[in-house]
């Protein structure tokens, strides 16, 4: 019986563009015309690169019992894109966020990374982030066989997310029956240039992948490699802050104007070996036993030259010739000459070496009509970073000396300011090491850890049935996870009491350009040597204890039962599942209670159960359209809260005036997201690598969580206070389950081959998606305005390729709306940023001997973010007015790889 389809919520919720429209119906219109053709032709050609990809992963789509979507290697070691985050954002209501210009972390259905479960090979994974969300640029594209994303949940899938879950797929050598052997290498190039004198534009990329099978083919082995080293080169302007209140001539009292600004130039080295290996084992149709391993290790280094400065009004910094612009009502000073300003010159250098390694055994059992499975896995994350600023200038904070006449000049559209000192900044007689800043330290470093650990056991029974229900299916699975994260902190002081020094000729290093924005060049210096002569360590700093250092502890029990559903309902055919999860967790946590000086251990914890019905529908239209399905799912699901959120540490104290407790901290009673889920899918595959879908969704979370003020007993906090308090209850601001409410959304997506419309196309095809989602919740509670984290009202991809005769060529775009979304802030922490749209283009040609004694090579030329599109954000809190000001404007350059694959 034949069974396409998915879908989901069919409401009008959100307005269609007209593009949008334009390609629905070019899609409708492509199966209609398409029809006969497609009969005609069936099963008498054998498709493989782009084409044969989409294929793959189309019957993966229209197979499956959830909604999903799906990618799959165009060949081994072959995925389509140059990183799996690049891929997995293609798919319809997927987009990523970029960090340090790479596609890092992924929004599903405008839900942030915390709200989706990571998968490989259905195992649950680990993390290097500090808290659940998965960073994709760990995982080498080439040691990825496919990828399915699972917008519905299915009860015997364990480690589900609330938005949904990727699912991380490595090769099954005993699913192939052949050898395979395949090498990659590919050189690369970054537009940027060479930003600092230590690092480089190019580098490289070399794979190898091994597939093959042996004794009657009942042992699979597949093992793979890949090593990166990509170079990062990033010209960044970030404005601080801004506001009124400035020292700007009278009658200039409601201008807004910039309180300090930095123009960066940062080089990346950024090296990763990556390994996969699998051992298959299958003596009889009866039994099989796959153990698979994975190993990656991301070793990055980055040094950072630039300048910055305040310029606040509490500062001596006065204006010059000031010109005034009104944007949106608010009058911004958007150029003129700053006086008596500080300009700090600021050289970096960080480190982050990450590792992740995961193991898994899978053991399946057939005896008649029972299927019996036990799978043991264990993975682990670790991350150790440095973070190291220094900083110089014409002498410390306050002392008179200082730059009378910095030029600069604010755009009101895209672009960055352009700044123009009156100082020779790479003059180390004139730029000396101190504390410009008035920070109350020369130098700062931050040593954040973190390690992640996760082992399961599952084991489950299967039996097929006759009926209207196929098969039942029981289960029960047990996970350990604990999280660890540290953070030590050292101030660093000048040798002679703080004595401004100059950089000794053997340290300074070839000057750093900044003219990108204006100003020549800054001084540049050996950092780690500088940091060895002139400086003296402090002792590790405990103030932010509370905050950085914590560890948490998941036992998570999940029980499930779940019933295949295959019958018909009048003239339509009707399979799917219905099934449900039990999930019992314990968790908790110990930190540091932090007053001053005083530090004690202080743990939390508790317990709570869920229960998680499903129901997977898909109705086969076929009777009525030809290789039509429309899907339904409904179930309600969970996502566990962030680890960082659930961390037992806190700071407080004592107030002399009210005598009242109250500090602010974790929370480690926390309990899940919650949310009811329906979705609704309606898909015709019109032609083997054709289709159309258009699916809508709608998740009603009962809870969300946000910082509210709560009751706590301080009974036990240390206190530096001599004060008595009137009661050890007090007020603690922590993270707690409030207000929820909904996310909806529309999706539009298909595929479609030129040769399907006109036979002169045939080769070109076009692939795309496009959705449109909204939220109701206040991620910050009831009352406030932000918008949910990761979420972009309206996300399109499109691919225009080609591929014939062993020619290939693809042009993708890769937009996403203006999103708030979570970054790394200042040492390490968490804060939000007003992103912006963005908008990327990616290109990629190739050539593949298809005969000859060359038969098995092919060159392959790509080039990442063609549009080099810059990464800017804006202003995080509005003015008066509801104004927005610029923030960041970062270049990332274009990323160009050449290379070759052979394949045996």
């Amino acid at each position: 019986m034949h069974r396409p389809g998915k879908v989901r919520p069919q409401q009008r919720i959100l307005t269609i563009t007209p593009i949008a429209a334009a390609c629905a119906a070019l899609l409708w219109g492509g199966a209609a015309a398409a029809q006969t053709m497609e009969d005609a032709t069936a099963n008498t050609v054998v498709v493989t690169g782009i084409r044969g990809s989409i294929e793959s992963s189309m019957a993966i789509k229209r197979e499956s019992d959830s909604i999903v979507e799906a990618i799959t290697a165009e060949d081994i070691g072959k995925l389509p894109d140059v990183s799996i985050a690049e891929s997995i954002a293609r798919l319809p209501g997927l987009t990523a966020q970029r960090v340090a210009g790479r596609a890092q972390v992924i929004s599903l259905r405008g839900l942030s990374p915390d709200f989706a479960g990571t998968l490989m090979n259905g195992r649950e994974l680990v993390s290097t982030s500090n808290n659940r969300g998965a960073e994709y640029d760990q995982y080498p594209s080439e040691l990825i066989n496919g990828v399915t994303v699972y917008k519905t949940p299915d009860a015997s899938l364990v480690g589900q997310g609330l938005s949904g879950t990727v699912d991380l797929q490595t090769v099954r050598p005993l699913d192939r029956r052949e050898r395979a052997l395949a090498f990659n290498v590919r050189g690369e190039r970054n537009g940027n240039g060479k930003l600092n004198d230590e690092s480089s534009a190019w580098g490289q990329r070399v794979s190898f992948a091994y597939i093959d099978q042996f004794m009657s083919n009942t042992l699979g082995v597949a093992v793979g490699y890949a090593h990166l080293n990509s170079p990062g080169q990033q010209k960044e302007y970030k404005a601080w802050w801004w506001g009124d209140q400035n020292n700007l001539p009278p009658g200039n009292a409601d201008v807004v104007a910039l309180k300090g600004a930095e123009v960066t130039a940062t080089s990346r080295k950024q090296v990763r070996d990556g390994l996969m290996a699998v051992l298959d084992y299958k003596p009889s149709r009866a039994f099989r036993s796959t153990l698979d391993l994975y190993y990656s290790q991301f070793d990055q280094t980055e040094i950072m030259r630039g300048m910055m400065w305040n310029s606040h009004q509490w500062s001596a910094v006065t204006y010059r010739d000031p010109q005034i612009e009104t944007i949106g009502n608010v009058k911004l000073l958007t150029g003129g000459t700053l006086v008596n300003l500080e300009p700090i010159a600021r050289n970096d250098y960080n480190t982050r070496k990450d590792t992740l390694s995961a193991l898994g055994w899978n053991n399946k059992y057939r005896t008649g009509e029972w299927e019996f499975i036990g799978d043991l896995s264990y993975s682990q994350a670790r991350r150790h970073e440095q973070v190291l600023e220094t900083y110089a200038g014409l002498g410390p904070a306050g002392s008179g000396i200082t730059d009378n006449n910095f030029q600069f000049r604010i755009p009101v559209e895209d672009g960055i300011p352009r700044f123009t000192p009156s100082v020779d900044f790479t003059n180390p007689s004139l730029i000396k090491l101190t504390d410009v800043g008035g920070w109350g330290k020369d130098a700062d470093m931050h040593r954040p850890k973190v390690d992640d650990t996760l082992g399961s056991l599952k084991v489950s029974a299967k039996r097929s049935l006759v009926g209207m229900f196929s098969y039942v299916e029981g289960g029960l699975n047990y996970s350990k996870r604990d999280k660890k994260h540290s953070d030590i902190n050292n101030y660093y002081f000048l040798k002679n009491n703080h004595a401004p020094v100059s950089v000794s000729p053997d340290l300074v290093k070839p000057s750093t350009s900044l003219s990108f924005a204006g100003i020549p060049a800054v001084l540049t210096y050996d950092t780690l040597g500088v940091l060895a002569r002139y400086y003296d360590q402090q002792a590790a700093r405990s103030a932010d204890l509370a905050i950085q250092n914590w560890s948490v502890e998941e036992k998570v029990a999940t029980g499930y039962a779940r019933l295949g559903i295959d019958t018909d309902l009048g003239p339509v055919p009707v399979r799917g599942n219905l099934g449900a999860q039990v999930i019992g967790v314990k968790q908790g946590s110990d930190g540091l209670a932090v007053d001053g000086d005083k530090i004690t251990p202080l743990h939390g914890g508790s317990d709570y159960r869920d229960v998680l019905p499903s129901l997977n529908l898909n109705f086969d239209l076929s009777h009525f359209v030809d290789r039509t399905a429309l899907r339904f799912g409904a179930a309600k699901t969970v996502a566990r809260p962030q680890m960082q959120d659930m961390r037992a540490g806190a700071s407080g104290g004592i107030s002399d005036t009210t005598r009242e407790w109250s500090g602010s901290g974790g929370n480690p009673t926390l309990e899940p997201w919650r949310a009811r889920a329906f979705d609704l899918s309606l898909e015709n595959y019109f032609a083997r690598s054709s289709y159309v879908a258009v699916a809508a969704f709608y998740k009603n979370l009962t809870n969300y969580i946000y910082n509210q003020q709560t009751s706590y007993d301080f009974t036990g906090f240390p206190t530096q206070s001599k004060t008595v308090p009137i009661s050890n209850i007090g007020t603690m601001n922590r993270p707690a389950n409030g207000q929820g409410g909904m996310v909806k959304g529309l999706e539009l997506s298909g595929s479609l081959e030129g040769g399907l419309l006109w036979h002169a196309l045939d080769g070109f095809g076009i692939l795309g998606s496009y959705s449109l989602t909204a939220s109701s919740i206040h991620p910050n509670g009831p009352g406030t305005s932000e918008k949910l984290p990761g979420l972009s009202g309206s996300v399109s991809n499109v691919t225009l390729f080609y591929e014939k005769n062993g020619f290939s060529a693809r042009v993708s775009q890769r937009y996403r709306s203006a999103f708030r979304g979570e970054v790394t802030g200042l040492f390490a922490l968490r804060s939000f940023s007003e992103i912006l749209a963005e908008k990327q283009i990616d290109f990629q040609a190739g050539y593949a001997f298809e005969q000859g004694s060359l038969k098995g090579l092919s060159i392959l030329l790509q080039v990442n973010n063609l549009n080099n599109s810059p990464y800017q954000t804006k202003q995080g809190s509005p003015f008066a007015s509801g104004a927005y000001a610029p923030e960041r404007y970062t270049t990332y350059g274009r990323q160009v790889l050449l290379g070759l694959n052979y394949r045996l």
